[in-house]
């Protein structure tokens, strides 16, 4: 039950309530026709009191013993079964509530048949469900959404039944007033026929009642006076309906004998109009508009995602096209034995023609070029050759032997000084390569994603809307379609609105399974679109200890951890040889680079690359071991990449595996061949990964799974402490390395 809360909104809708009450009651002898619009107050858990004293009070106008007696009775009987049932459990339950309610009006008769009371309960019962979602669209959307065909019906019959009774309280002038207003106001609103739809509907209570069809005709024509006119102006548009409704009641007399007092009835309602301001009704045609305007139109969402798609591919080709050019661009540099034989020709220009000896020699077909190769092949080797290094014929017979020496270092020099040139300059378009080839494969991916249209469930659509509706949540907006991870759920809903834990508990009850809220855009100042996707089933908590080297400043080990989607996430964990802050740039070098790319979507292979030849181009010597652990929480899946790291361990609730891994470091040689292993895992596993600090202080993986299984924690947090406690306390407390351990324990997510 709803706690009461006086303000002008409470005051408002007990107004509005009474007054239907009034009409309602007013429609038969017996206040039957109460009872549906009672359950629907009470449905939508308004205060019980409040409801039955708007119950009540709907007898003023039209008050009897018996009447308040049977309100009565009704109050007693209906209320304590809304205080004890919770909303959610009432459903399909409001029909056998709505059958209890008519029995007292059955049981009182008051003269009445008992065919006719059982007709009218038989009626009441079915207007239940009707007046359920009329008072949706009333109390709870307040005119502020769109409704739809069904609500827009149950509407219509509502105020359909109203008309009845305020005819029958009011009588067929008043009720003329009422609709002219209607119909001129509606004109000003509504367009595309909606404001003729209007008349019929009002025409329908005096029709029956009256028996006399020509109201129809009568209401319907005053409405498309209305709509012609309203184009112009609120004055010529009063004055036309005016005219128009004189025709009828004067001129072809349809509502009867014509009195004076008739043509009030026409003018009153046109003046009352006239003097409404005109932005009130421009402000209720844009909310009108607004509530057609689609937010998320399903064709304009597929359309834009075919126009992305031709774009991403031909900036994938693009990159593919920068990828071949850098593969055929190689640069022509003379390496290997031309290369000697042309420093060979160079020496005997540049020293043996300025010789002498220079005739002599050649005629004795001397320098040979065969031992001038020789010669700088041995100095090429050894970084620059010395008198030792040439042969004793050459020695015997050159006379400048220092200058051949001088010359054959200068032109090393110069030949070892173009090979790491062109090394540096291969290895950088073999890196723009890898890049270039990366970007593609996601560009790639993103535009055969963005190609597949999206294929909405309807269906699906309707049942948590409706589940939605039930939970007290009104939207503007559902979307259903399948995507990368099972279906996605879109929504525009206001602002005021937004309940997160209801709206996941809502869409989780149809999708019978635990659903997610993954994004809230803004659509609007007051209008937001939400994400919702399912959540994996399980989840994982992290664990992380370390203790740098006993006298370095900073430890050189780094980690990472990066969630890649919802059901996944990847942890590093990289160690720069040696300690100190070298071997944190290091290891944190690429670490920032393993995770940047990784965050890009780019292909893991072409990560790791890149980051080895990163490594492999710089200064210094920069090797750094690593561990990259990709968890995927969808399919329960682990992969361990190992690059020149120790064992890591996975352990289950039966077994501890052990990961090993024989790769050489990042940044030694240019190829990388990582070791890879994956491995299926499933609730209360615990995934240990560890530099080698700390099992170089174990002494082996023997020594490290007997003392893991001692440890009885499940908490990856102190699991990780004891490991390195332990490492410590092997270490007699001075670590002669770096230690560092990260602990992912795996378990089931609750709801």
């Amino acid at each position: 039950m709803t706690k009461i809360r006086f303000t002008y909104k409470t005051a408002i809708k007990i107004v509005v309530s009474t007054f239907i009450f009034t009409l309602l009651n007013s429609v038969y002898t017996l206040s039957f026709f109460s009872v549906p619009m009672f359950l629907s107050l009470l449905y939508f858990f308004f205060n019980v009191f409040l409801s039955g004293a708007c119950l009540i009070l709907g007898f003023i106008c039209k008050f009897s013993f018996l009447n308040l007696f049977l309100a009565v009775i009704t109050a007693l009987i209906i209320c304590p079964i809304f205080i004890l049932l919770k909303k959610k459990k009432i459903g399909a339950k409001i029909l056998p509530i709505s059958i209890l309610s008519v029995i007292p009006y059955i049981i009182t008769a008051n003269g009445e048949t008992l065919t006719l009371m059982i007709i009218q309960a038989v009626l009441c019962v079915i207007l239940t469900p009707l007046f359920i979602s009329a008072g949706r669209v009333i109390f709870i959307k307040n005119f502020k959404y769109k409704c739809a065909t069904d609500e827009l019906v149950c509407l219509s019959v509502f105020i359909i039944v109203l008309g009845f009774g305020f005819i029958n309280l009011l009588g067929y002038n008043a009720y003329l007033v009422v609709v002219i207003f209607l119909i001129l106001c509606s004109s000003l609103i509504f367009s595309s026929g909606i404001e003729t739809l209007v008349a019929v509907i009002l025409a329908f209570a005096p029709s029956i009642l009256s028996l006399k069809f020509s109201y129809f005709a009568s209401y319907t024509c005053i409405s498309l006076t209305a709509c012609i006119f309203s184009k112009k102006s609120k004055l010529l548009s009063s004055l036309a309906v005016i005219l128009c409704s004189l025709i009828f009641s004067w001129g072809l007399k349809i509502y009867g004998a014509f009195h004076y007092l008739d043509v009030l009835y026409t003018v009153v309602p046109a003046c009352l109009f006239l003097f409404l301001p005109s932005k009130l009704f421009s402000s209720l045609r844009k909310k009108r508009e607004s509530l057609d305007e689609k937010l998320l139109s399903r064709h304009a969402i597929n359309r834009t995602r075919i126009a992305i798609s031709g774009k991403l591919y031909e900036l994938a080709g693009a990159f593919l096209e920068m990828k071949r050019g850098f593969e055929e661009l190689k640069r022509q540099t003379v390496i290997g034995k031309e290369a000697y034989l042309r420093m060979a020709d160079e020496i005997v220009i540049n020293v043996c023609e300025s010789c002498p000896s220079f005739d002599r020699c050649k005629q004795k077909e001397l320098p040979n070029q065969d031992e001038l190769v020789k010669i700088i092949t041995v100095g090429v080797a050894k970084g620059r050759v010395s008198l030792i290094d040439l042969t004793k014929k050459f020695v015997e017979n050159c006379s400048y032997v220092n200058s051949v020496i001088c010359e054959v270092n200068s032109l090393i020099a110069k030949y070892k000084e173009k090979v790491k040139e062109s090394s540096d300059i291969t290895s950088g378009k073999e890196l723009i390569t890898i890049q270039a080839s990366g970007t593609a494969g996601v560009l790639k991916n993103l535009a055969l994603d963005f190609s597949r249209n999206l294929s909405f469930d309807l269906e699906l659509e309707k049942k948590i809307g409706k589940n939605l509706h039930k939970n007290g949540i009104t939207y503007k907006e559902i979307m259903a379609f399948e995507g990368s991870d099972g279906v996605e759920i879109y929504l525009s809903i206001d602002l005021s609105e937004f309940n997160a834990p209801l709206i996941e508990k809502a869409v989780t009850q149809i999708m019978n399974r635990q659903m997610s809220i993954v994004s809230k855009t803004p659509l609007s100042i007051n209008v937001c679109s939400l994400t919702l996707r399912p959540a994996p089933f399980l989840d994982a908590s992290f664990g992380l200890a370390s203790q740098k080297k006993y006298g370095s400043i900073q430890s050189g080990d780094t980690h990472s951890l990066i969630k890649i989607s919802e059901g996944s996430f990847m942890v590093c964990l990289s160690d720069g040889m040696g300690s100190g802050k070298e071997a944190n740039k290091t290891s944190s070098t690429a670490i920032s680079l393993i995770e940047s790319f990784y965050k890009a979507g780019i292909d893991g292979s072409c990560v790791l690359s890149v980051a080895n030849k990163v490594l492999a181009m710089g200064t210094d010597e920069s090797f750094s071991a690593m561990d990259v652990l990709f968890v995927n929480l969808f399919n329960m899946t682990c992969d361990f990449i190992k690059i020149g790291s120790p064992s890591s361990y996975l352990i289950s609730k039966d077994s501890i595996k052990i990961i090993d891994g024989n790769s050489l470091p990042l940044g030694i040689l240019d190829d990388l061949k990582p070791c890879t292993t994956s491995f299926p895992i499933s609730e209360g596993d615990l995934l240990l990964i560890m530099t080698d600090g700390v099992s170089d202080a174990f002494g082996s993986s023997t020594d490290l799974i007997t003392f893991l299984k001692g440890l009885k924690s499940l908490n990856p947090q102190k699991l990780a402490d004891d490991v390195i406690n332990y490492a410590l306390s092997l270490d007699n407390g001075t670590p002669k390395d770096d230690m560092t351990a990260v602990c992912v324990r795996i378990f089931k997510k609750t709801s």
